[in-house]
């Protein structure tokens, strides 16, 4: 082969849309395009260095198509599950020399996008269905008749079963893909997302209502528990506005003294109080003026500035302390909060009228254990991040990816990054591996406190196949270093622990107790909100959960 021919063929490797591998004939990898690394979760130069033997047995290629077409010499196709967790379609080919197998030449096609874009079409077809049939009772709509609509929802059903089918043909698998791709890239770049990590259909559910309700001024309250980004739809929110050139101010209620919030928020006249500065000050509203204020940890605020905000969302006017003038407030509210707002109203640590002004669009942002699909996203996102700022390349091997996709992240992206911020910093080598992550599990005191611990399926104890340390399992261990329960306060009645079924794994295991749990509490407390404050979890929380396990009762829960 000439030096052009070989330049060619590098070329075609190295600028692929699909994935390459090129094998010998003892499976040994030869060559892997560039753009492997990220669905296969190792490096290029560790695929080189790889026996496509090992990666199928360390569960990197489930299953290996190179080393099936190997061992029947046959052209195959098959579908592919990544250690990274994306769905892949494979596709290899054999290379006879002189009527000899001499190696095996294989490309790969992700799916996952094309999974995900699926899942939204649906979504808009069921929108489209429940549109027309609406509007089919006043006969016509808009022009289209009602036949014309079923005409279109047949098409449109038929458009679906097509693309199943699509997906499955080879020669034409390419062509979908690029075009799935093209259309998904479209609709980002129309969302303008920004670094908003949106792959699960809930998320973009919320992104697409937000951007809707972005030209308005109307007050939105972002709900959800800390950690879920609710800071980051803010400021997205904004850069979304008509108001994207004017400030954006930011102010954490919880982390202003009481003694020192109102002269932050509303400013002051020089001389209103011991310390005032001699020119005065504007207050954070003032700032915000003709851009967004963004009220994080509202449930926090002192119940005498809450009585003050509702003035100057009701008014519109600003007063300075110590100044008897009022200044026009031209700014959009966003509110935040990972609390229960409704409780604390009947609490008394929240004013009603208060809840009513800032309750205008309610939005709640789902935690990351219910769209795991935004985890690989912000895992890449985030390590792309430390790469740059510490100035070195790493990777996750690929046996943590399964580990960290069933993580719950109690903390959600914030426990996310933090964990993969120290995990970064703990690696030895430009790959995180388990041993790395399991030296860091080991040694951080925080572990235990933040629920990570021994959940990421890793043991001090070798002999232990569940992958659970030795104090789980004996029967006193209230002296164990690594316990993470308490010891029983004395006179405490004893809790039988519960047993897993013969067939059921920890997660239905789990699942079950809590539905168990649910189902007590909404027979014998009087409210939702009453459940939320007997679970410590969220109200809406408790909705949905009692709707996913489709309870009914005679009671009218709020």
């Amino acid at each position: 082969m000439s030096e052009l021919d070989r330049q060619i063929l590098k070329t075609i490797i190295d600028t692929a849309h699909d994935h390459y591998f090129v094998v010998n004939a003892d499976g040994q990898v030869m060559d892997v395009s560039p753009g492997a690394a990220a669905v296969y979760g190792m490096t290029r130069e560790e695929l080189c260095t790889a026996n496509v033997h090992e990666l199928e047995a360390s569960g990197v290629l489930k299953p290996s198509i190179s080393l099936e077409v190997l061992r029947t010499g046959r052209t195959l196709q098959m579908m592919q599950l990544t250690a990274t967790g994306r769905r892949v379609v494979a596709q290899a080919h054999p290379v006879f020399v002189a009527g000899k197998l001499k190696c095996v030449v294989s490309r790969s096609m992700d799916l996952t996008d094309i999974q995900l874009l699926q899942q939204e079409y649906a979504v808009l077809q069921q929108r489209f269905s429940d549109h027309l049939r609406r509007n089919s009772r006043g006969g016509e709509l808009s022009g289209v008749s009602q036949a014309e609509g079923d005409r279109a929802m047949a098409g449109a059903g038929q458009s679906v079963q097509a693309t199943e089918q699509y997906a499955l043909s080879q020669a034409e698998q390419r062509q979908r893909e690029q075009s799935a791709r093209e259309q998904a890239e479209c609709e980002d770049a129309a969302l303008e997302l920004g670094e908003l990590q949106v792959r699960s259909p809930v998320m973009r559910e919320i992104a697409l209502l937000l951007k809707r309700v972005a030209p308005t001024n109307a007050t939105v309250l972002m709900l959800g528990e800390s950690g879920v980004g609710k800071t980051a739809f803010a400021h997205q929110l904004h850069r979304w506005s008509q108001r994207a050139d004017g400030p954006f101010i930011e102010v954490n209620c919880g982390a202003i003294p009481e003694s020192l919030f109102e002269s932050e928020m509303f400013g002051y006249q020089a001389g209103a109080f011991t310390g005032a500065g001699n020119r005065g000050k504007a207050g954070l509203m003032e700032q915000a003026e003709g851009g967004t204020l963004f009220l994080d940890e509202i449930g926090e605020l002192p119940l005498a500035t809450q009585t003050k905000l509702l003035k100057v969302i009701q008014d519109g006017m600003i007063t300075r302390l110590g100044d008897t003038t009022t200044r026009r407030a031209d700014f959009r509210l966003v509110v935040a909060t990972n609390q229960d707002l409704a409780a604390r109203v009947e609490q008394g640590q929240f004013r009603l009228d208060l809840y009513y002004r800032i309750n205008v669009l309610p939005v709640s942002l789902p935690p990351l254990r219910e769209r795991r699909e935004d985890i690989p996203a912000l895992i890449e996102q985030h390590l792309s991040r430390l790469n740059q700022r510490h100035g070195r390349r790493k990777l996750l091997d690929a046996s943590l990816w399964p580990i960290l996709m069933r993580q719950d992240w109690l903390g959600n992206i914030r426990e996310l990054e933090n964990w993969l911020e120290r995990a970064w910093l703990s690696a030895p080598s430009d790959v995180i591996d388990s041993d790395s992550v399991k030296t860091l599990l080991n040694t951080c005191s925080t572990n235990n406190a933040n629920g990570l611990g021994n959940s990421f399926g890793f043991s001090n104890d070798k002999s232990n196949g569940i992958g659970v340390t030795e104090s789980f399992t004996t029967a006193d261990n209230s002296h164990s270093p690594n316990s993470l329960s308490e010891p029983a306060a004395e006179g405490a009645v004893a809790m039988p622990t519960p047993k897993l079924g013969p067939n059921e794994t920890l997660k239905e295991g789990l699942a079950r107790i809590e539905a168990q749990w649910l189902r007590e509490m909404a027979a014998e407390l009087p409210s939702t909100y009453a459940i939320a404050k007997r679970a410590g979890i969220s109200q809406p929380s408790v909705v949905r959960k009692l709707k996913s396990l489709s309870y009914t009762n005679n009671k009218s829960f709020s």
